[in-house]
């Protein structure tokens, strides 16, 4: 039995260009970008965000994960849900550079989130869950151990859709780290619901040990 090759996708110059284009303006100027050295499917960097006054957080967003086009469902085909990058803010304290899990799985997860629609042949969007298969926290200092996406409400409403040179749209949202209550609560009800649970001050910005909002 032979396994399928994986075709490899990749936006074209100009469909980068507004991809970059999109993230510098919603989401802010990156000085920095985690390249991928091997891709076998689709080319995934990472745009690093640094803290500033005004947005006192790191912003890692996926520039690659949109070039595949998802399969999404025959009935929300017109909708224009199936191209996506995913995005995650981090405390300005957040050891970006260290690569222990500690604190590197936020960025795993990014790569993971990115690729999982082409190796799953499925589509991610809004009010999806993923949860960590290994059925453990993401690390030793934290209980959150699943991920939904959300709309990146802190950068308004704008920057949740970057429309290509061809028209086509490539959707951004925020991952949001969840306990596993949280999850389950949202799988037996809806993201909207588990949303009106956060408090009015959530802080979308990661917090490794924020309060469950489930009783």
């Amino acid at each position: 039995m032979f396994l399928k090759k994986k075709r490899f996708e990749f936006y074209n110059e100009k469909e980068l260009e507004a991809i970059e284009n999109h993230i510098i303006t919603y989401f802010g100027k990156f000085d920095n970008v985690i390249h991928e050295i091997v891709s076998p499917d689709i080319h995934v960097d990472i745009c690093v965000i640094n803290p500033t006054p005004e947005r006192n957080y790191y912003t890692f967003v996926t520039m690659g994960m949109g070039a595949h086009r998802m399969k999404v469902p025959k009935s929300i085909k017109k909708a224009g849900l199936d191209r996506a990058e995913v995005l995650i803010t981090l405390p300005p304290e957040w050891d970006v550079r260290n690569h222990d899990e500690m604190w590197y799985w936020p960025i795993r997860w990014l790569k993971i989130l990115a690729r999982l629609p082409g190796d799953l042949n499925t589509w991610l969007g809004y009010g999806h869950t993923v949860p960590n298969m290994t059925g453990k926290p993401f690390a030793e200092n934290t209980e959150l151990n699943g991920v939904m996406l959300s709309e990146p409400y802190f950068f308004g409403e704008a920057s949740s859709v970057c429309t290509l040179p061809n028209s086509d749209k490539v959707n951004f949202y925020q991952v949001i780290p969840l306990y596993e209550s949280e999850m389950q609560f949202k799988l037996e009800n809806s993201a909207d619901k588990l949303e009106e649970l956060f408090p009015d001050d959530f802080n979308m910005v990661l917090d490794i040990t924020r309060k469950n909002v489930m009783p």
